[in-house]
C-alpha cells in the first residue's frame, strides 16, 4: 500500500512516488551517495550500486563462518628446550615492599601530601548575613 499522507493544507502527498522520482538526486551530506544509496564518484557518476554495496556488506558480516574468506596464518611456534635451572637460585623475601625508597641518595621528601592535608583539622566559623534595609524577602512580581 502506498504511503499517502495529508498535509496541514489538506493536500495529499504520496511518499513512495516522491522517493522514486528523486532516486538519482545527490543526497545532502558528505557520504557521496544519491538518495537511492548508490556510491557516487567525481561529477556524480555512480561507482557502485546499492546492490553491490549490500553484497559486500553481507559477504563480510555473516553470522555463519565463511570458509571462502582466507583466514590469517599464524606464525609457526618452535618449541624451546628448557634452560638449565640448577644454576638458578630461588629466594623468598620476608621484608615488606616499600613504594618510595627514602634511603636512596638524592631523595627529597615532598613538602606536603594529600594525606597530610586531609589529616589536619580545620574549624570553619560561619556568621549570618544581616538583611539589607528596605528589602523585603519574597516574590515582588509574577
Amino acid at each position: 500500500m502506498a504511503a499517502t499522507y495529508r498535509t496541514a493544507n489538506g493536500k495529499l502527498v504520496d511518499i513512495d512516488a516522491l522517493r522514486l522520482a528523486n532516486e538519482g538526486v545527490i543526497a545532502v551530506g558528505n557520504m557521496r551517495t544519491n538518495a537511492r544509496g548508490d556510491e557516487l564518484g567525481a561529477g556524480g557518476a555512480i561507482v557502485k550500486t546499492r546492490a553491490q554495496l549490500m553484497q559486500e556488506y553481507h559477504k563480510l558480516n555473516t553470522p555463519v563462518i565463511n570458509h571462502d574468506v582466507a583466514e590469517p596464518q599464524l606464525p609457526e611456534v618452535i618449541p624451546v628446550a628448557p634452560a638449565n635451572t640448577s644454576k638458578l637460585k630461588t629466594s623468598t623475601v620476608d621484608a615488606p615492599i616499600v613504594a618510595d625508597d627514602t634511603t636512596a641518595p638524592g631523595y627529597v621528601k615532598p613538602r606536603g601530601s594529600f594525606a597530610d592535608a586531609v589529616a589536619k583539622t580545620t574549624e570553619v566559623k560561619q556568621e549570618l548575613l544581616n538583611p539589607q534595609p528596605g528589602v523585603t524577602p519574597g516574590v515582588k512580581r509574577i
